[in-house]
This record gives C-alpha cells, sequence and structure tokens, in this order.
C-alpha cells in the first residue's frame, strides 16, 4: 500500500487563516471600542471589520514567500497574544511609548507582569497555533508565478479594503481621525507600528550631539550670601494618584505624616506623560509638554547641566529604572536591589534604602549641593512590595502581583498602603533635612505619573494620553522649605501657598527648582516659576517695616 501525501497549504490561504484567527481571538477590546463606535448601525461595523480584515491581509501578503512567510506568521501570533493579554488584563495599550517603556525597565519591575495568567494565554493563543503554522506543509510554488499571484491577491485585498472604506468615507475617516482608541487597541497592528516607531526614534537619537543650555546659570544675590550650603531635595515619585492623597481631598487619611509638617501641597498638577520614560526626561528637560520628545530632551543639556553650571554638587539616588539619561553625564547611584532582610525582603529594595543613602551623603556636604531621591513609590502590580508590613494600614490588602486573584477593594488597600507609605517617607527626608545644622535646606516632590487600580476596566499606567484618564495624569506635588532657607534665600511657603490649588504641571518642576535655589539664567521662565515674585514681596515687605521703624523713630525724637 503506498501511503498519499500530506495535504498541503498554498502561504497565501495559510496567511489569510492566521489574520482571521487573530483578528477572533486577540482583538476583544478593539471589538469592544467598535461595538460602542458603530452602535445601531450594524452594516457599517462589519463593512468596518471586513476592511480592517483586509487590510491586514494585503500587508501580510508582501511576506508570503516560501522562506519568509512561516516566520512572520509566528511573530504576529507571539505579538498578538502578549499584546492581548496585557490589554485584556490590564487595559495597556502596546504603542511606542510602551515599547519605550519596556525597553527601560529592569527585570525585577518585568518580573512582576510574569504571571500564570500570561503563561495560559501564550499557549492557548500564542504556542499552540504557532506549531500548528510551524508543522503545516505549504504548496511549493514556483518564485515569479507565486509572486505575481499573490503580488496580485494583496494588491486586490487593498483595493477591495478602500472600496469598503469609500462606501462611507465621511463616517469612517471622521473615526478614524477622532476615536484613535480603536485603532490603538488593534492587534497585532498597534504593537508592530509602535515597534517601528521606537526603532526609527532610536536611530534618532543614537549619535545626537547635545547642545548646552543655560551655561549663564549662577547665584543669585540671596545664594550668593548664603552662609551655609544651599541643599536642595528633588523626590521624584513613582506612579502616585493625586486622588488617593487626602491632602488632596481623598477621604481616607493617606498622609498623616505631612499634614503635620509645614509643606505646601499643590492640589491640580499634571503629568508630562503617563509612564516613566517620558515623563522623567520631561520633568528635567525644560520643555514643557506640549514642545516635548525624547529627540529633543537628549538633544539638549537638562536641569542637572544647568545646576552644575550654576556651581552646585549633584548627586542621582535611584531605586526605581534609572534616571532615563537624565543623569547621563554626572552619572547616578543604583539602589533598587540589595540583601537587607527588611529593607529588600525579596531582593527588591523599598525606600527605605533612599532613606538610608541620604542620612549618610547630608553629613559630608560642604558645598551647594542638589540630590535626587527616585523612588520605586507605588509601582505596581506588585504594590504590596512597596511597603513595610507594619506601615499598611488598610486591610485585607493584595498580596500578589496577579490583580486578577484579587478584590477591588483589595487593590485599593494595597494601593493606599503605598501612598501612606510615601507619606511617612517623606516625613522622614523633611525630619531628617531638618535636623541638619550645617545646611540650608529644602525638598520639592512630584511624582511622575498616576495609576489606574480598575477604573473603567483600565490597570497600572501608559495610557496614550489623548485617552488616559485623569488618574494616570493628575498626580501630587509639594514643597517644603526649611526656616532657614527662608531666612537665606526669601523664599516662604506662604508663597508657595498663593500657588496651591493653581493649575500646574510638570512643566512649573524645572523652572521653580531653579527660583527655589535662587540661580539666575535665562533658562528660567518666570512664567512657570512658582517663586516668581516671592523675593520681591520679601524685599517689599522689608523695606515697609524698615519705614515703619523710621517713622516711629522720628516721632519719638
Amino acid at each position: 500500500m503506498t501511503l498519499s501525501p500530506p495535504r498541503t497549504i498554498r502561504a497565501s490561504v495559510l496567511t489569510l487563516a492566521v489574520c482571521l484567527f487573530v483578528l477572533a481571538t486577540a482583538n476583544a477590546t478593539f471589538w469592544g471600542h467598535a461595538r460602542r463606535i458603530f452602535a445601531g448601525d450594524g452594516v457599517a461595523l462589519v463593512t468596518f471589520g471586513a476592511a480592517i480584515l483586509l487590510l491586514m491581509f494585503s500587508l501580510s501578503m508582501m511576506f508570503t514567500q516560501r522562506w519568509l512567510v512561516k516566520p512572520y506568521l509566528v511573530v504576529v501570533l507571539l505579538i498578538a497574544a502578549g499584546a492581548s493579554h496585557f490589554q485584556e488584563t490590564y487595559g495597556i495599550v502596546v504603542d511606542r511609548e510602551m515599547i519605550q517603556n519596556v525597553a527601560s525597565t529592569t527585570s525585577n519591575e518585568a518580573k512582576h507582569l510574569m504571571t500564570m495568567g500570561l503563561l495560559g494565554d501564550m499557549v492557548m493563543f500564542g504556542l499552540l497555533p504557532v506549531l500548528a503554522v510551524i508543522f503545516v506543509p505549504l504548496t511549493r510554488e514556483g518564485f515569479w508565478g507565486k509572486t505575481l499571484r499573490n503580488t496580485g491577491i494583496g494588491v486586490a485585498s487593498f483595493a477591495l479594503c478602500l472600496g469598503l472604506l469609500l462606501t462611507d468615507y465621511a463616517q469612517f475617516a471622521s473615526i478614524l481621525r477622532e476615536r484613535k482608541e480603536m485603532m490603538a487597541s488593534f492587534q497585532p497592528g498597534a504593537p508592530l507600528s509602535g515597534a517601528v516607531r521606537y526603532a526609527r526614534l532610536m536611530m534618532q537619537t543614537q549619535n545626537l550631539t547635545v547642545a548646552p543650555y543655560g551655561t549663564d546659570a549662577a547665584a543669585g544675590p540671596r545664594l550668593a550670601a548664603a552662609t551655609k550650603p544651599v541643599v536642595a531635595v528633588i523626590i521624584v515619585g513613582e506612579t502616585s494618584r493625586a486622588q488617593n492623597w487626602s491632602l488632596g481631598g481623598y477621604a481616607r487619611d493617606t498622609n498623616p505624616e505631612l499634614a503635620a509638617r509645614d509643606i505646601t501641597y499643590f492640589t491640580d498638577v499634571s503629568s508630562c506623560g503617563t509612564s516613566t520614560a517620558v515623563s522623567v526626561p520631561c520633568m528635567f528637560s525644560g520643555y514643557g509638554r506640549g514642545d516635548y520628545s525624547l529627540e529633543a530632551a537628549l538633544g539638549r543639556e537638562n536641569l542637572m547641566d544647568v545646576l552644575g553650571h550654576a556651581g552646585f554638587q549633584t548627586l542621582w539616588l535611584d531605586n526605581n529604572t534609572g534616571s532615563q539619561h537624565v543623569a547621563k553625564r554626572m552619572g547616578e547611584v543604583a539602589l533598587s536591589v540589595g540583601t537587607d532582610p527588611d529593607i529588600c525582603p525579596t531582593g527588591e529594595c523599598d525606600d527605605r534604602i533612599l532613606l538610608q543613602r541620604l542620612a549618610a551623603e547630608l553629613p559630608k556636604i560642604t558645598q551647594n549641593t542638589v540630590i535626587v531621591l527616585h523612588t520605586i513609590g507605588s509601582h505596581g502590580p506588585s504594590y504590596y512590595l512597596r511597603y513595610s508590613a507594619d506601615r499598611a494600614p488598610f486591610q485585607p490588602a493584595c498580596d500578589t502581583g496577579e490583580l486578577g486573584k484579587c478584590t477591588a477593594d483589595e487593590i485599593v488597600n494595597a494601593y493606599d498602603n503605598t501612598v501612606a507609605f510615601t507619606d511617612w517617607f517623606l516625613g522622614q527626608v523633611i525630619d531628617r533635612l531638618a535636623a541638619e545644622t550645617d545646611i540650608i535646606p529644602m525638598m520639592i516632590y512630584a511624582s511622575d505619573h498616576g495609576e489606574s487600580l480598575g477604573e473603567a476596566g483600565l490597570y497600572l499606567h501608559a495610557a496614550p494620553y489623548f485617552m488616559a484618564p485623569d488618574q494616570q495624569t493628575k498626580v501630587p506635588m509639594l514643597t517644603w522649605v526649611s526656616p532657614a532657607a527662608e531666612a537665606a534665600l526669601g523664599v516662604t511657603k506662604g508663597c508657595f501657598d498663593q500657588n496651591a490649588d493653581a493649575a500646574l504641571s510638570h512643566d512649573n518642576l524645572f523652572h521653580t527648582v531653579l527660583g527655589m535655589l535662587d540661580i539666575t539664567t535665562t533658562a528660567r521662565e518666570a512664567g512657570l516659576d512658582l517663586t516668581a515674585g516671592c523675593r520681591d514681596a520679601v524685599t517689599r515687605g522689608h523695606s515697609q517695616v524698615v519705614l515703619v521703624l523710621d517713622h516711629l523713630q522720628s516721632e519719638s525724637d
């Protein structure tokens, strides 16, 4: 008995089957957006869906040569399965910024996303169909005949896609232009286009020449007259959202420590981005959110350089994913991994590691200094690792990084514990600075971005800014100035209090730090400096006191 040869399948047919599979299994969020947008118009929904399938198929036909088709389809299946898992589990959009975040993350941060749920989805929707693609035999076809046929199929599919969209061009064009969240959730289109855009960004920024900035920075009259070293601590928070700070009106008392200290809390602050990779370089760049780009930031000196031009010693202490190139030219100290069983029980350290290093550095200061503390703060999904067991007032709290295993209340409790821990941490920094008698200390804190805790089905952060909710873009910011700093530099709590309820943003940070320190430079914009006018007010007040005293003296004479 002779065995018949195994049945084969054409590359074009296999490609169409994979496109249908991915569109059906990896795009629940996409179809959810589409059903909502086309509500009541089933014909338009079907037409648009068919057009998307044809577009995906026509583009895939460029990769149907025998040696290329299977590797291409394997990549498509694995990317779609992984991106779909994070999108459906956390509401994460895998775009260029998310890919940039992944590229800049650490193994400690990434491992908390490696869950059994991810493994299951990758096996079911990635590995099993990949094995089917690998082992299915392809029909052998002549190179030129196959190329001409598949090119014709691809062109015809693309033309049909355009024809379907032209049946109601006004509606479809408007939706594609205005409802960007739908195509941002399309798998694998969104991550593939994001990867291309990220690769282009890396090529554009690879060999940038850094332009000087703020080289005229110098000590103002009060800073120059200071009799002790002026020390500013800039604290970059992580994933702390303003909605859960009791200083801003949250019902739970998450900020008892700061409420007992003489700080100014700003109630309406917007972030530059929704991820560390965007917000941190933006905060220090001197560019406003409207002008910021990574290429622009990397191509010019930043706040750390300007501080150096003004004669300040700078130090970046990091318990997160690094300075994102901000401290590249002066170096940074990574403290996120340690062996202390209390502070670093799993190898990852909570922010007490920064307190230890700050306490060691302060007594050694002999010149004007700025210290940046980049905290791990409230970084998820493993919120329970961000605080010590004795500082967890809200219970029961989610004690796993797999948020799907916890109730909504448990997730919020764990997150609120991180906010309370940050509150304690900041109180400790203030107390430590206040206890130093040989320096003139001050502090400013701002979180890099916020966090979603399940609202509208979103978790974590890094949503595209155009669709990001307030939970990801409204952040806490506060300042503290010691009595010594008020006396020496003329910047008071009362001055900051005047802007406590103003609409502010990360744009203010760069210029306010320079203002707090009385650094004169053309890089500092008075309109964004929250200390602008403070010293004038102090000077006017002093002059009025002198005039009153002179008047009283003349009356007594």
